[in-house]
């Protein structure tokens, strides 16, 4: 991508133009290339994400396969042989969970990591887009009387008034609207003044996306964390019906 982007930059007419918005002129530090930098944050973060899962998922599904099948049928097969082969059986099973588990950690670390890295670049793809087109309108705004700073009855914001802090804001009510599960919007509670603008497509459809990636990785993380304990407290039990 960096080979492709030189001779961009570098032209008179860079190639950059003719499919992302902004200003491209020769060198790099125009709204346009920002554009470019941003949208290559949101593939590295959506490449991360893709490696977490890669490693998470089939972890989960060995636990939850060991938990509620391969222990159980392991047991009662077991039942009239020596109590030292069934011993050795649950050993078995624990390592199954230990590997299981080691698996599910670098997994969960490796999707919160994609998980933040999702965040600076949704940040980023907002912001770089609102610059790259001044008069376009990607937010409305919540303005209340007693807000200050904020016009009374207005509605749509012009992206040229939106400062780097309102995009900061706007980034924290997504998060919090997914991980509060809507108790901001039930109880009023907003980090800023603005939200997306229906209107604009695009933009409400990649709020959209990065809401429900950000739910699935939270819920992901949820249940990879409780089920090793399900899993144990399993291996528990059976360990003591194999004393008895």
């Amino acid at each position: 991508m960096i080979l492709m982007l030189v001779p961009s930059m570098t032209s008179q007419h860079p190639w950059l133009a003719y499919f992302l918005p902004g200003q491209f002129q020769a060198g790099g530090n125009y709204s346009g290339y920002w554009v470019f930098f941003a949208l290559v944050l949101l593939v590295d973060a959506i490449t991360v994400i893709a490696v977490g899962l890669s490693v998470l998922l089939p972890a989960l599904g060995e636990v939850l396969r060991g938990d509620l099948e391969t222990l159980q049928h392991r047991l009662t097969d077991a039942s009239g042989v020596p109590a030292d082969l069934r011993a050795r059986l649950i050993a078995q099973s624990q390592a199954d969970l230990d590997a299981n588990g080691y698996q599910m950690f670098i997994g969960r670390s490796i999707l919160v990591a994609g998980a933040i890295f999702l965040v600076f670049a949704f940040t980023s793809v907002t912001l770089s887009f609102s610059r790259a087109l001044p008069q376009g309108s990607m937010f409305v705004s919540e303005c209340l009387d007693f807000k200050a700073g904020c016009a009374a009855g207005s509605r749509e914001a012009v992206n040229a008034t939106v400062k780097v802090g309102d995009v900061q804001r706007f980034a924290i009510d997504q998060i919090a609207r997914v991980t509060l599960v809507g108790a901001p919007d039930v109880y009023g509670f907003h980090a800023g003044i603005y939200t997306n603008n229906p209107g604009n497509v695009l933009f409400s459809h990649f709020i959209f996306a990065f809401r429900l990636a950000f739910a699935v990785i939270l819920v992901l993380v949820i249940v990879s964390l409780r089920l090793p304990k399900w899993r144990e407290k399993g291996v528990d039990r059976a360990e003591e019906q194999a004393v008895a």
